[in-house]
């Protein structure tokens, strides 16, 4: 069987990394015998498909148009407006083999196709939306794949108000909303892990963050929110040690050694001083500490 998080984690280190690889190996997590391979070399059909489709020559708000026309229209690759919170959206084989997807696995497909054809395409992860750019001599275009809508940049706020049917305000300049490669992932494993939390599917959950703790080991709540899903599915030595990744990623790891009583305050002989005083979500994870401990504690 393929070892997909090792996989996943090789790539993402690699000057040549690319996102469309790294988010087939997600793919483990529903397919552990996925073949990479064969969605890689689908994708390479799909652009020469697309190539074919293209007319020569185009560039500009015609060349965004056009995108949109082949891989949208005549090719079929379309929001899963019916079903969007299905998991299956967030993997990319099944986009590839369904032609349905989320904004964000829609617009990870037409960068990998796009850049088999020499076409540059950038993600712009947007609050709650995510889209593409694409710029030349001629301007900046934004594509939004899942709406099949083509945006002058200019206009994003006002697009993605009427995407919304309420006011959307950026508070950066649009250029400021392009994302990395490990950007985009986590973009991606948070809908996952967000859908899987809804449907109360802890163990799916947790399999997600063991990804996201490979493409940011540094974010100390990663470290968190895997912990308290390992109580979720009764693994508390497993817990314990995440949250103790937790308290050391901020810097507090003497808060993982504290009674869990110290999080209350107002208790005789017990202070704080300066920076060393918990916050109420340190005062949550102290507290979460200590039933992991008592029940290790009834366990042994």
């Amino acid at each position: 069987m393929t070892d997909h998080l090792r996989d996943f984690a090789r790539e993402l280190e690699s000057q040549t990394a690319q996102p469309e690889r790294l988010a087939l190996h997600i793919g483990g997590l529903v397919e552990p015998h996925l073949d990479v391979a064969h969605y890689l070399a689908a994708l390479d059909a799909l652009a020469d498909e697309a190539e074919d489709r293209l007319l020569p020559g185009l560039a500009g708000g015609d060349l965004a148009h056009a995108l949109l026309h082949v891989l949208g229209e005549q090719m079929g690759f379309q929001g899963n407006l019916g079903h969007y919170y299905d998991p299956g959206n967030s993997f990319l084989h099944l986009v590839i083999e369904k032609r349905r997807g989320l904004p964000i696995t829609l617009s990870l497909l037409y960068m990998a196709v796009a850049r088999r054809m020499g076409i540059r395409l950038e993600g712009m992860g947007f609050p709650a939306h995510f889209m593409l750019r694409y710029q030349d001599n001629l301007g900046n275009w934004l594509l939004d794949p899942f709406h099949r809508a083509v945006v002058r940049q200019a206009d994003a706020a006002t697009y993605l108000s009427g995407v919304f049917r309420q006011p959307v305000q950026l508070h950066s300049a649009v250029a400021e909303y392009a994302v990395s490669n490990r950007m985009l992932l986590l973009r991606l494993l948070n809908n996952l892990r967000n859908v899987y939390l809804s449907q109360n599917a802890f163990q799916q959950a947790l399999a997600v963050l063991d990804f996201m703790v490979v493409v940011e080991p540094d974010e100390p709540e990663l470290w968190r929110d895997r912990g308290l899903l390992h109580i979720q599915t009764g693994e508390m030595l497993a817990a314990e040690s995440d949250l103790r990744r937790y308290f050391s990623r901020r810097d507090r790891l003497h808060l993982f050694w504290a009674e869990p009583s110290v999080t209350f305050p107002g208790l005789p002989g017990l202070s704080w001083e300066g920076n060393h005083s918990p916050t109420n979500e340190e005062r949550e994870v102290m507290a979460a500490l200590g039933h992991i401990r008592a029940t290790i504690g009834r366990v042994n």
